[in-house]
């Protein structure tokens, strides 16, 4: 006859291996590993508005191109910056094909500023 202790530890058990199998589960990870980009799925980005002479970066990595394939489902960083200092940011994740527009702005915020009176 089993104890009540072993009969208490074998369901504590049984619930942590079915927190750690949902969890694997939900995991994007382990989704993104069945999934590999050597299966050349990619989806299409086409970037609006970009100025000559500016730079492209996706992902830390300078891009020549302003319609490119990224692994779909996966975030992905996009910053441009002209000559003059005018950035933009976005993080995006894109399924199928997307079309972003280029707004740069200025880095800093300029605020007038009144004379007080005397």
């Amino acid at each position: 006859m089993l104890d009540s202790r072993w009969m208490m530890a074998v369901a504590v058990l049984a619930v942590l291996v079915a927190i750690a199998w949902a969890l694997l589960e939900r995991n994007p990870a382990s989704k993104q590993a069945v999934t590999t980009p050597d299966q050349g799925v990619t989806a299409k980005v086409e970037l609006l508005g970009v100025p000559p002479g500016a730079h492209v970066m996706l992902d830390g990595q300078r891009i020549e191109n302003n319609v490119f394939g990224v692994a779909p489902g996966v975030r992905h960083a996009l910053e441009v910056r002209d000559p003059s200092g005018r950035s933009w940011r976005q993080v995006f994740s894109a399924a199928g094909s997307v079309s972003l527009v280029v707004q740069l702005r200025e880095d800093f915020v300029q605020v007038p500023v009144r004379q007080a009176k005397e």
